[in-house]
């Protein structure tokens, strides 16, 4: 009797939905463009005067365009070997024009590598938590703004007549 209680109670469960984990998991790891564009940070322009200056630059123009696609939640440009991103960086840095080589804009590039080399590490990463990868996505973002910013700064400041005070000898 009490097996056939047993029996009856266990046959009478509703079986449990089974979440299917691989999807789960996509959803969790998968970073689309609406993620991106709902990072907080302020993006800058080149200025025409930044922009004539760095148009030879054609790595910065292709890091530029590769950080666009990057803002629709393409990463490929990332998912490569650590060698293949440091040989670019290297390459971008040792093409980089003259007229913007200044110390200020010189840090904004270190930082500017530094986030490009986590995000590919990252990039590369299978169990990195969604929010982590956002953060080093931003991070970059940002990087990338305040070297526009700093390169426009430069010019700006060229720009500006400023006339000294003439000393007249008493």
């Amino acid at each position: 009797m009490l097996l056939c209680v047993l029996i009856f109670v266990s046959c009478k469960s509703d079986p449990q939905p089974v979440e299917n984990t691989s999807d789960t998991q996509e959803k969790a790891y998968t970073i689309k463009a609406e993620d991106i564009e709902n990072l907080k940070y302020t993006d800058y322009v080149l200025s025409p005067d930044s922009s004539q200056a760095i148009l030879d630059w054609q790595l910065y123009q292709d890091l530029q365009n590769n950080i666009e696609l990057l803002k629709g939640g393409n990463l490929s440009f990332f998912r490569v070997e650590k060698g293949i991103m440091e040989e670019f960086i290297s390459e971008m840095k040792m093409q980089q024009p003259p007229v913007v080589v200044t110390p200020a804009i010189r840090s904004r590039m270190t930082v500017l590598e530094t986030n490009i080399l986590k995000l590919q590490n990252l990039s590369n990463l299978d169990n990195i938590k969604k929010q982590d990868f956002l953060e080093a996505i931003r991070e970059l973002l940002i990087a990338d703004a305040n070297l526009k910013l700093q390169m426009n700064k430069k010019f700006e400041k060229e720009a500006q007549q400023i006339q000294l005070p003439v000393k007249t000898e008493q």
